[in-house]
């Protein structure tokens, strides 16, 4: 379990903060959040420090599945 502790507390990078962005949109879409909660997260992402900031901003929502969190795919 400390693992998991100090791996919430590391520096998030803009990529981190891109990915949670993506996945509050989503979920936007989805009619999981509203706009005025959508706008709140979407400020508090992108202001995060640390990677335990983005994972509280969506705790509440159900996991998405790796190949729709990005367009990474190989010979692209």
């Amino acid at each position: 379990m400390s693992a998991e502790l100090s791996r919430t507390g590391l520096r998030a990078s803009d990529a981190d903060r891109d990915r949670v962005v993506q996945v509050l949109n989503s979920a936007a879409g989805d009619g999981r959040l509203t706009i005025e909660e959508l706008d709140e997260r979407v400020t508090a992402a992108l202001s995060a420090r640390t990677l335990g900031e983005l994972a509280e901003l969506t705790v509440d929502l159900p996991p998405v599945p790796p190949s729709s969190c990005g367009s990474r795919s190989p010979g692209g």
